[in-house]
């Protein structure tokens, strides 16, 4: 079973890499997913899994305005 853990890590790992790459696309795609999963684990209750989401989701938006420039 895959774990929140791992999912944030494969997270970050895709971030930055995307970051690195200038691909806008796939940032904006896991600002997306991440966003479904932070919706997903708030309905859970589970406020900090929902808010470690947000702050992903939110360095995903920021890395793809940087790659936009």
């Amino acid at each position: 079973m895959v774990t929140v853990e791992a999912m944030i890590g494969y997270f970050e790992r895709l971030i930055a890499e995307h970051r690195l790459s200038g691909d806008r696309q796939g940032l904006l795609r896991i600002q997306t997913t991440a966003g479904m999963m932070m919706q997903a684990a708030q309905a859970a209750g589970d406020a900090a899994t929902a808010r470690r989401l947000h702050v992903l989701a939110a360095q995903a938006a920021n890395q793809a305005e940087e790659a936009r420039r």
